[in-house]
């Protein structure tokens, strides 16, 4: 269970980072703003796969 809780810690503290760097990014850079758009998505897929086998994984 510890390592579960671990798990979700994680998550949450890369989640913050993740938007605390979005919300520091110089607004005028739309290059930037879609490769971290980019970015964002391929994370967001593989927390997805990520919860699933875990899920998966405890039943």
């Amino acid at each position: 269970m510890k390592m579960c809780i671990g798990f979700w810690a994680g998550m949450g503290a890369g989640i913050v980072a993740g938007a605390v760097a979005g919300m520091l990014l110089p607004c005028g850079r739309d290059p930037m703003k879609t490769q971290v758009g980019k970015s964002i998505h391929k994370l967001g897929v593989a927390v997805d796969h990520a919860v699933d086998s875990i899920v998966s994984e405890m039943r």
